[in-house]
């Protein structure tokens, strides 16, 4: 009884050490941003480990020679300030929300400008904090 004990708590701890890195390092992202003011969204690959705190993110591509605008949005809907006009290449801190709780899981929203008549496919890397 008592190694069944020692290894769930091993198992928790372990468990809660990668749930507190995931905001401080950085994970792939990869979507396709909907033509005329579309959106794209990342699955919630991030959980937040510093309330309020921003976010940074490494564009790699953005397809063409379009720009997108980002955003991060927890689980629960609240989304931080846009970084307007992201383009390939282009490295940027992403706004953090008040309502951005240690904890929680966190998620990218792009969007494209009314006027963009293609789906814009974008890559890179991105951090919650």
């Amino acid at each position: 009884m008592k190694k069944k004990i020692a290894a769930i708590a091993g198992v928790m701890t372990i468990a809660a050490a990668v749930s507190v890195s995931a905001g401080t390092t950085y994970s792939n992202y990869s979507t396709t941003v909907g033509a005329f003011n579309g959106s794209g969204y990342t699955g919630y690959s991030q959980t937040k480990t510093s309330s309020g705190a921003n976010g940074y993110i490494k564009s790699s591509t953005v397809g063409g020679n379009y720009v997108v605008d980002v955003r991060m949005q927890d689980a629960q809907g609240n989304s931080g300030d846009w970084v307007r006009n992201l383009g390939d290449n282009d490295d940027r801190a992403i706004d953090g929300h008040i309502n951005h709780i240690k904890g929680d899981d966190m998620r990218l929203h792009f969007s494209n400008d009314f006027d963009t008549s293609v789906s814009v496919q974008v890559s890179g890397q991105w951090k919650s904090n």
